[in-house]
């Protein structure tokens, strides 16, 4: 079998022969050489004939034997063409002088004459083996350089579109400080921060295995899961449950995802996390400077079809602050190797709460040494101001389309077994805002049936004694019992009817709630507490805010709300 030669054949391969004008065609015999070789070979006399044949037509060698060679005028021959030209040099003497000039303009080989024919080839040979390998190294180069600048393109209109969506529904709040470092264009740790229709303030920390593009797939249909169930009005345990299912779903077996979701609760001063995976996190209480770590409880997400989600419930205060860190920080070297460690993170954080970013940057930076960063850093900082409450002002709306005012009625009723597993407010809130189109008063809805069916479920069905939550202490208390009698009763039920109709300036949306308790003596409500600084009598103040009128029926386990809305 005969294997195509690497080398071009010599009728392919063009030679320019430079020789000074009037010599001896005989002396060498070189274009005789060269032709009987099939070679096709242009003689030039000058430098000037050379550069003019090197711009016209493609040539792979140039072979110089004039006795007073023009070395100054080499690079511009080099410069004539395209790809790399070799050069061969025929010279009388091998002199020093002649051989520095030789590797000042990079001659790539010398022969001295009388020229041996065998020696020449071997050298022509040779020069054009440096030359294809020259073009087969320019075009693997060109290649790659093309595709680095099509990926970089491709990755910044990603990067353009990824963050779009990450920040597209991102709430913006004076509440929640953000430090990301990330080591590629993509970010394998994202933040995403929402809140509720109750003003409850949702944030999700989150570091994906890996780094990149490959890091960061899973986040957008996150992100949508957080932004749409927060807005909803479903509690983290519900969402964590849901992100978990479809990140096991989507990720190969490899990849998972450790975050921890936090959710501050204004309205008790408390605040509940679930950790999954994440290093420790930071409860500092700026005002006596003491601390809680919050340490990780629970396995990754998207490791298991489901997963068994155990909570950490904290009361908080305004002078409180939750440091959440991923393991980038947590485990960055110095030049020993030795990891930055919660140690120092606590007491660069503990030094000033004015300054806590600004310490840990400059102690991170002291142990790294400026050395080149091994993972996405990222810290968030949460305030817990529960009191300013700055992120629940209400949203500027731009003015929608007029709705029309339809007549319709829903009724659903729930179980004491669905009502362990299941919160129906958003589902049943989600449901009017589709039947009706009433998304500029989802907030006052969602707390008007969130209150609501609260109040028929722990103090109806549950027995509860709202004088518990009477303290901060007492409304952590009130919770835990909720969960141990949702957990024993064997019997309860809630009906929730949606009435609604239009009326003569918009519509008219009627909301009753039937439960399966004892009641209360509604007709002596006038005497519940109505301090500010209670923790419990609020809900029925803000209920006849609300509502264009709250009536109840009966021994107190029926009610009626009313809530009128405008064009």
């Amino acid at each position: 079998m005969n294997h195509p030669s690497p080398f071009p054949l010599p009728a392919q391969t063009s030679v320019v022969l430079l020789e000074d004008a009037g010599a001896n065609p005989s002396a060498d015999s070189l274009q005789g050489a060269l032709r009987a070789q099939d070679f096709r070979c242009a003689v030039a006399s000058s430098a000037e004939e050379v550069t003019e044949l090197l711009t016209n037509a493609p040539v792979d060698l140039l072979i110089i034997a004039c006795r007073d060679w023009p070395w100054r005028q080499v690079a511009d021959m080099r410069d004539a063409v395209y790809s790399y030209l070799p050069i061969i040099l025929i010279a009388d003497d091998l002199t020093d002088t002649l051989l520095d000039h030789c590797a000042a303009v990079e001659i790539d080989a010398v022969i001295c004459r009388p020229v041996n024919q065998h020696l020449l080839m071997l050298k022509i040979r040779s020069s054009l083996k440096l030359r294809m390998l020259y073009q087969h190294e320019h075009a693997q180069k060109t290649q790659l350089l093309d595709y680095w600048q099509i990926s970089d393109l491709e990755h910044e209109v990603a990067a353009k579109l990824f963050n779009d969506v990450l920040k597209a529904d991102f709430l913006e709040t004076e509440a929640v400080e953000v430090v990301m470092s990330p080591m590629a264009l993509f970010n394998g740790d994202l933040v995403l921060v929402a809140k509720t229709p109750e003003n409850h303030l949702h944030v999700l920390l989150g570091d994906f295995t890996g780094h990149g593009l490959s890091a960061s797939i899973a986040a957008t249909p996150l992100a949508d899961i957080f932004y749409g169930m927060t807005r909803k009005g479903f509690d983290i345990n519900e969402i964590v449950t849901e992100i978990n299912a479809k990140l096991y779903r989507m990720l190969p077996i490899n990849r998972f995802l450790a975050a921890s979701v936090v959710a501050l609760y204004p309205e008790s001063s408390s605040m509940k996390s679930i950790t999954c995976g994440l290093p420790e996190h930071f409860l500092v209480n700026h005002a006596d400077n003491s601390f809680l770590a919050i340490r990780s409880l629970n396995i990754p997400l998207g490791i298991q079809p489901s997963i068994d989600i155990e909570e950490q419930l904290h009361r908080v205060s305004e002078s409180q602050r939750l440091y959440l860190l991923t393991d980038g920080i947590f485990e960055a070297e110095n030049a020993e190797g030795e990891l930055f460690g919660g140690e120092r993170i606590l007491k660069a954080i503990r030094q000033s709460k004015s300054d806590d970013i600004k310490n840990l940057q400059a102690s991170l930076e002291a142990h790294t040494g400026g050395a080149i960063q091994k993972d996405d850093n990222t810290l968030v900082i949460l305030s817990c101001a529960v009191d300013s409450v700055p992120w629940g002002r209400r949203e500027v709306r731009p003015p929608r389309q007029r709705i029309a005012a339809t007549a319709w009625k829903q009724v659903m009723e729930f179980d004491i077994d669905s009502l362990r597993l299941i919160n129906p407010v958003p589902v049943m809130v989600n449901t009017v805002m589709e039947i009706q189109g009433l998304q500029n008063y989802r907030q006052d809805i969602f707390m008007i049936v969130s209150e609501l069916f609260a109040n028929a479920l722990d103090h109806g069905v549950l027995g509860l004694d709202s004088a518990l939550k009477s303290s901060p202490e007492g409304f952590m208390r009130f919770y835990a019992m909720k969960d141990e009698r949702l957990q024993q009763l064997q019997r309860g039920r809630i009906r929730l009817s949606f009435i609604h109709h239009a009326t003569e300036c918009g519509g008219r949306l009627i909301v009753k709630v039937l439960d399966s308790g004892n009641g209360f003596d509604w007709r002596r409500r006038s005497r519940v507490q109505k301090c500010d600084e209670a923790y419990c009598g609020r809900g029925i103040i803000m209920l006849e805010t609300l509502c264009s009128s709250l009536v109840y029926h009966g021994c107190g386990n029926r009610v009626t709300a009313v809530f009128d809305w405008q064009h």
